[in-house]
């Protein structure tokens, strides 16, 4: 957005006429100005909106090392210091510094993430991100870059290095003949480095046709708290799809087997009774029968592993905030991997299964690169599946 205007690609939409508000554009007039841009886009397409610099608000900081995972938290704990007198809920945009340089965070209403989102759904299209317009010509590499971004009402210089905003002032025009607002725009300005690289964005033109935005702007975005809710809920039907899915693979084989069984026991059977009528031998065909019986026995008294028992199981176990990416089950024994804040806790609620025994690590607890759940593995014994009588019953010898 800039100004009044929203703009796509090679068009633009007015969202209201300047003179009709002196406040910002509501959700509904952009919602609807995205609308008339984008009349064929479904739901089933991810919107990010640049909204303009005045709807955030950025904070200077200077962190020791932090954990990428914990960066946030961090940074929201000092919220009252940074925002003193502020009590309304804010999403936090911020990417951790490097060794002995700043960061600035970027904060931004929830309840006007949330309006936009509830908006945008209202006339059928799904708002993903919400973003400051000014990172959206951020550079894809981390060099120095400055951004100067004005229009009618506002004034911001960006400046950026090593994949963070290290400086953001924001000043609106109207106070430019306060000689203190005037003094830190001209420092601002006399900032911009020579043979540093810079984009200068004055009217609205300047922000038409622009490529996609690198993926440095998007670790400045917002995500409303609509967004994150149908997102957590797209991502829990797909777990439960995959689930379905294993297990029907899973029961189609195991009854594929079962029937193959029972069909090969009645050709026998049918062999036999063709055999009575014509050789009349019956004790011949009964010890034959008695073979064939031997011989498929352990197909017809396998124990059964009952995998929908057991997948349900786990689905209603395991937390929300944990999943298993591999499951194997083989003779009792069962062995799943997946991803978990605490796979320790995990272990914990498995092992209060009445139905599952020996529980215990099959690998050692790891942490990948860009995620912040931990990887494990788990294996445990099912407590009803007697495979050593069946053994000794069928094979003796082995």
């Amino acid at each position: 957005m800039h100004g009044s205007a929203l703009l796509h690609t090679k068009h633009h939409n007015l969202v209201a006429q300047p003179d009709e508000s002196l406040f910002k554009l509501t959700p509904t007039e952009i919602a609807d100005a995205a609308r008339r841009l984008l009349p064929v886009t479904t739901k089933r397409t991810k919107i990010a909106l640049a909204l303009p610099n005045s709807e955030f608000v950025a904070t200077t900081l200077k962190l020791p090392a932090v954990a990428a995972q914990n960066l946030k938290n961090v940074v929201n704990l000092q919220l009252p210091t940074l925002l003193p007198g502020v009590t309304e809920p804010l999403l936090l945009a911020v990417q951790p510094p490097n060794d002995g340089e700043q960061t600035c965070a970027l904060w931004m209403p929830a309840k006007r993430a949330e309006e936009l989102f509830q908006a945008f759904n209202k006339v059928g299209l799904f708002l993903n991100r919400v973003l400051p317009r000014s990172v959206v010509v951020l550079p894809h590499a981390p060099t120095p870059y400055q951004v100067y971004d004005e229009d009618d009402s506002t004034i911001t210089c960006l400046e950026w290095s090593g994949n963070v905003i290290q400086r953001w002032l924001h000043l609106p025009k109207v106070e430019r003949d306060e000689p203190e607002f005037q003094a830190q725009l001209e420092e601002a300005l006399s900032s911009l480095q020579t043979g540093v690289e810079q984009e200068w964005k004055t009217s609205v033109s300047d922000w038409e046709e622009l490529p996609m935005p690198s993926p440095a702007a998007y670790d400045y975005a917002f995500i409303p708290p609509g967004t994150a809710a149908r997102l957590a809920q797209t991502a829990q039907r797909k777990k439960r799809f995959r689930l379905g899915f294993f297990a029907f693979l899973l029961i189609a084989g195991i009854i594929g087997g079962i029937y193959y069984a029972i069909d090969y026991e009645r050709g026998l059977k049918q062999r036999l009774a063709d055999l009575k009528r014509r050789t009349g031998d019956i004790s011949q065909l009964r010890a034959e029968v008695g073979e064939i019986e031997q011989l498929i026995g352990p197909i017809k008294n396998l124990p059964r592993q009952d995998v929908v028992t057991i997948l349900d199981a786990l689905d209603k176990l395991i937390p929300k905030n944990s999943w298993i990416v591999s499951f194997h089950l083989e003779e009792g024994f069962i062995k799943v991997e997946g991803y978990s804040p605490d796979p320790t806790k995990l272990i914990e609620i498995l092992t209060n299964e009445p139905q599952f025994i020996e529980v215990g690590q099959t690998r050692d607890i790891t942490k990948e690169r860009n995620r912040k759940e931990l990887r494990f593995g788990i294996g445990f014994k099912l407590k009803e599946f007697d495979l050593d009588s069946y053994r000794l019953e069928y094979f003796p010898d082995r």
